[in-house]
């Protein structure tokens, strides 16, 4: 069974699908930007890596067990910010761009992959895949659809 959170496209990204259930807020701005959340019986870190005021915006998800759910609860200032983030390090996570606070598309991000490159560059890259990909698909049925 994967660790990674399941997305729906078009639900808002601090609550990423109908059955997710947000456990704790850590952060906000105008919407939850870095919680807690329950999917599936599994608990998950979501933070907004980047474009919290813009319309569109990055975030990520990383499953986290109970013991290290715990620990980011209590946490404060440094420990809690080291703790978040190593809770997206070394470990496969998920990626999503959301658009005016609704999903549009998602992509696993693998743990070597962010060792390398870091956690913004690796997101970054992982997703502008998926963005070329659905380019090169809209224009290819716009040829179709001209034939």
């Amino acid at each position: 069974m994967s660790d990674l959170i399941k997305l729906g496209i078009g639900e808002r990204p601090w609550v990423p699908t109908l059955d997710s259930k947000m456990i704790e807020v850590f952060d906000r701005l105008n919407m939850p930007t870095a919680g807690l959340i329950r999917q599936n019986h599994k608990l998950f870190v979501f933070d907004c890596l980047e474009g919290h005021a813009m319309e569109g915006n990055v975030w990520v998800y990383a499953h986290v067990d109970a013991t290290e759910a715990q620990k980011i609860q209590e946490a404060q200032g440094e420990d809690f910010t080291r703790l978040l983030d190593q809770a997206f390090t070394g470990k496969q996570i998920m990626a999503a761009l959301a658009i005016n606070a609704r999903l549009r598309s998602g992509a696993p991000v693998e743990g070597e992959t962010i060792r390398r490159l870091g956690l913004l560059k690796a997101v970054f890259d992982q997703l502008s895949m998926g963005l070329d990909i659905a380019s090169e698909t809209k224009n290819a049925m716009a040829q179709l659809v001209d034939c």
